[in-house]
């Protein structure tokens, strides 16, 4: 074993814990910002592109995410990959890792872009939209471009970087450009500039990231040797990896695509102003869910199960908490911001409790099996999240086929809760009986009294909400709401769940500095 030296040192000696809490919160203030300005943006983009603009901008987003199918999981698989050679501080084995790693991003990237290419301008015929084609075969083109860089030179940096479990860094850098390209998309369309200059923006910004992780890379990680002895066979499950990453592509992407192609964009936009802030919700959850993430990885790689059990019970109980205080909140104020958010709007009504409901059935379903899913995946058992995603696609095709003959676009939705159901039974199943050998009943006795309460919240909530004219009284409610929702929450837990919340509390407590604590 050889060991070089490490100019990151010091970062390494922080704890994972600490780690965590660091990714959770610049994770949450990086969907803070974007959701916060994503939504300024629609607002504009719409006013002043009109809807269709805006559907076909969703469009190509969700396009450009059906396209990363090409990917096929390599991140994953070498972030598993390197787990061990981190641990044990091998550096030869990591720097084969990254060099295999760099040589099939080059090739991805590549493929990326001629596909990209070929399928953009064939989907420009099939979309059902009033602009004109080179609007929409431009628009398609500049998120390929951006996107296929970002594979072939910046994704080997980025992999090693969340792997340590920093991902803190790409956060952080996140922030910095997005807060920039935000703002001159802002200024653009303000002096009226012309549509696709606020894609241009987008894709000028998305290059830079790329630029900035590779430089603080360069500074940070210079022991890693890109062209040394590539080792293939070490980033292995990449098949079983794919199969998610499909499941995944058609349960996130399929829906906007399909609208934009039966529909128009016109309806795309209403789903996707909807999709939006639910997204919003789901990446502020996800800031905190996903943190631990490469920890349990690491932990899983200790071999320490049982004590990774403990660990992952908390977390699971988190999450649950979390998830249901912020969509009891956003269930409540969904249809006011709607209100609010679309007024003026003239080209087409934005007012679908039908959208709404089915949005808030998928947030609870799909993240609540998160935590298990994650398990899973950082286990290294990838045949088995294989077998679960074969299933969760018959399920997504065959309702997706069925439900738009019956519902229309609706029995889209309905595929993809359908799906995020199954998803949850399966996974959560396997981690609690098959991988930790407990009952998942352990699960129901703290998720269920909790899914009572948060539903006995909403009902009154909604009934007890006075009207809502502008966003300060918007943003006032909202915030009394979380506290008020949290507030509850945490005292039922206390009461009927209090060995395991207060564990989490000394554990939250021994984790954050010193110098963040009151003496």
């Amino acid at each position: 074993m050889v060991k070089a030296r490490y100019s990151g040192g010091k970062l390494r000696e922080m704890t994972k814990g600490k780690k965590s809490i660091y990714t959770a919160i610049s994770g949450f203030s990086l969907t803070l910002i974007n959701g916060l300005l994503g939504l300024i943006v629609i607002n504009l983009i719409i006013s002043n592109y009109g809807s269709d603009f805006n559907g076909l901008n969703s469009t190509a987003t969700q396009f450009i995410t059906m396209l990363l199918l090409i990917e096929s999981g390599f991140t994953l698989a070498t972030n598993v990959a390197l787990f061990r050679p981190l641990a044990d501080q091998d550096y030869n084995a990591i720097n084969k890792i990254m060099s295999a790693t760099k040589r099939i991003f080059n090739k991805i990237g590549i493929v990326f872009f001629l596909i990209g290419i070929i399928l953009s301008i064939g989907y420009t015929f099939l979309i059902k939209t009033d602009l004109s084609n080179n609007i929409v075969i431009l628009t398609f083109l500049m998120t390929v471009i951006s996107t296929s860089f970002n594979l072939f030179y910046t994704t080997k940096f980025r992999i090693l970087i969340q792997t340590e479990q920093k991902e803190y860094i790409l956060n952080s850098i996140q922030i910095f450009t997005l807060i920039i390209q935000q703002v001159i998309i802002i200024i653009v369309i303000l002096l009226e500039g012309h549509m696709l200059l606020v894609r241009f923006v987008t894709m000028v910004g998305a290059i830079i990231n790329g630029l900035i992780i590779a430089y603080i890379f360069k500074k940070s990680y210079d022991f890693v040797d890109f062209n040394a002895i590539p080792d293939y066979k070490a980033i292995k499950g990449t098949k079983d990896v794919f199969i998610q990453k499909f499941t995944s592509v058609l349960y996130l992407s399929f829906p906007i695509i399909f609208i934009s192609a039966t529909a128009g964009t016109i309806y795309a936009s209403v789903f996707s102003v909807y999709n939006s802030i639910f997204l919003m919700l789901k990446n502020v959850i996800y800031a905190f869910i996903n943190a631990p993430q490469m920890g349990f990885g690491k932990l899983l790689a200790e071999n320490d199960k049982n004590y990774a059990c403990k660990v992952f019970i908390q977390y699971e109980f988190i999450a649950i908490n979390v998830l249901l205080c912020l969509l009891t909140t956003a269930t409540v104020l969904i249809m006011p911001f709607i209100n609010i958010y679309t007024k003026g709007f003239v080209d087409i009504d934005y007012t679908n409790w039908y959208i709404a409901l089915l949005l808030i059935g998928i947030t609870f379903f799909e993240i609540i099996h998160i935590p298990s899913g994650h398990i899973i995946n950082m286990s290294g058992n990838f045949k088995v999240a294989r077998n679960i995603q074969i299933a969760a696609s018959v399920v997504l095709i065959t309702v997706m086929i069925i439900g738009n003959m019956i519902f229309g676009f609706y029995g889209i939705l309905l595929a993809v809760l359908s799906t995020a159901v199954l998803l949850a039974v399966l996974e959560i199943n396997y981690v609690y009986m098959v991988f930790f050998k407990r009952s998942s009943l352990d699960l129901l006795k703290i998720l269920l009294p909790n899914f009572i309460v948060s539903m006995l919240l909403s009902y009154f909530g909604i009934s007890l909400l006075p009207t809502i004219k502008g966003y300060l009284e918007f943003i006032i409610a909202g915030f009394i709401l979380v506290i008020l929702n949290g507030s509850v929450i945490l005292i039922f837990n206390l009461i009927i769940n209090r060995k395991i919340t207060i564990e989490i509390l000394n554990r939250m407590r021994v984790s954050i500095p010193r110098k963040f604590q009151t003496k």
